[in-house]
């Protein structure tokens, strides 16, 4: 049986590069949220996130393991099998963007969280992202080293003695205030954990070309592929900072990437509250 593509809604957005983002496709014309069939849960906690924040969205099933051994032995794929189930998943997101003529769309994994107020940050950041672009790097688990603020905080965190009770204050409240800090876009330099991004019609046809040939002649996951089109200067490409979107799943207790106001949090989907964690994967052991 092949993955399933269907839709939450009957609604239709007008074909724009993007559009107002307090709307429910978040300012693009597509929301594309991904789901593996063997994490149930994970898809469950998106829809009940979509509906409490008036999401629209097309979900679409991850490509099978089993599909991917046999797309690995027919055109000679020599990424391991896992990789191949992702990467042949957003070949056919791009095979629809490019078929259907969509101008722009948000790719999201399910096994997410999401910040309450996400529609005033994309709100804001694509207010201020330049046009045109090629790619906007909305979810990321770990650190980029030209994200505005980033350096600063990581000599902070480095000078601060966390045995210090006071030092402890300290790094809680500089934490919190880089969390709420206002949303920024910037050239993303070498973006990695890729839970959400967007992508335009000309990009998206790009890789639709490219992906697949890719695939025979290297063994980079889809993680790395976007990160090399976002550094090698071939395409525009931002990321937001902070990530009003972060990985989550029910099956680790934290994944140590902080939210200021957790969707999931609030609806009791999740136990351990995201305000609490370090920003970013890589930071978590500067926390302490």
């Amino acid at each position: 049986m092949p993955p399933q593509i269907y839709r939450s809604q009957p609604n239709e957005s007008q074909p724009r590069i993007y559009s107002d983002a307090m709307n429910s496709t978040l300012g693009f014309q597509r929301v594309y949220v991904v789901y593996s069939a063997s994490d149930p849960s994970s898809l469950e906690n998106f829809k009940s996130i979509a509906v409490l924040l008036d999401i629209d969205a097309r979900y679409i099933e991850q490509t099978s393991i089993e599909r991917a051994n046999t797309l690995q032995r027919q055109h000679a794929y020599l990424a391991n099998p896992v990789e191949i189930a992702e990467l042949d998943t957003h070949a056919r997101i791009y095979a629809h963007m490019a078929r259907h003529d969509i101008q722009s769309a948000l790719i999201i994994q399910s096994s997410v969280d999401m910040e309450l107020d996400i529609k005033l940050r994309m709100a804001s950041a694509l207010g201020d992202i330049p046009d045109p672009y090629d790619m906007l790097f909305v979810g990321r688990h770990y650190a980029e080293p030209t994200e505005p603020h980033v350096q600063e905080m990581m000599t902070f965190l480095r000078q601060t003695n966390s045995s210090d009770p006071s030092a402890q204050m300290q790094r809680v409240w500089a934490k919190r205030e880089f969390a709420s800090r206002k949303t920024r876009v910037y050239l993303s330099s070498f973006p990695s954990g890729i839970s959400a991004y967007a992508i335009g019609r000309q990009m998206a046809r790009r890789l639709h070309h490219r992906l697949r040939v890719r695939m025979t002649v290297d063994k980079h996951d889809l993680d790395f592929i976007l990160a090399d089109v976002a550094m090698v200067g071939l395409s525009i490409a931002y990321s937001m900072s902070p990530s009003p979107i972060a990985a989550y799943t029910t099956r680790h207790v934290s994944d140590n990437q902080l939210l200021t106001h957790s969707a999931l949090h609030v609806m009791s989907l999740r136990q351990d509250d995201p305000a609490m964690l370090s920003p970013y994967k890589d930071w978590a052991s500067m926390w302490t």
